[in-house]
């Protein structure tokens, strides 16, 4: 085991020593369920938003200009994304295309929240 799987196993143990076997069930459920929360609104958040991914797939010479501060998508792309993010009230992006606020992950983990609560009824 590598010094940091014990830190984490030592942190774990640490966290649930002088809880009940009820408490250790509780905060084992509360852990699962921000799991798939985060999971959920990652999903929501690359579905709602796949501009804030574009970088990803960015070539070699489109990354230079981002790190430039120009954003290498078409004007008609940058265009679609201003209206839809300003529909969507939320922070433009930056003039290199990249996020610069998390409003948009507020409102995927709002989303994930509601759906989980639906599911739960």
């Amino acid at each position: 085991m590598n010094r940091f799987k014990k830190e984490e196993a030592r942190k774990y143990r640490e966290s649930r020593s002088g809880l009940s076997e009820l408490e250790i069930k509780r905060l084992d459920r509360d852990k699962l369920r921000n799991s798939e929360i985060f999971e959920l609104a990652q999903s929501i958040h690359e579905e709602w938003f796949p501009e804030e991914y574009d970088h990803v797939y960015d070539s070699v010479a489109e990354a230079n200009e981002r790190k430039r501060g120009i954003n290498p998508m078409s004007e008609g792309y940058i265009a679609d994304v201003e209206n839809k993010r300003k529909t969507m009230t939320v922070s433009l992006l930056s003039e290199s295309g990249m996020s610069i606020c998390n409003d948009s992950w507020q409102i995927a983990y709002t989303e994930a929240g509601n759906r989980m609560k639906k599911r739960t009824k």
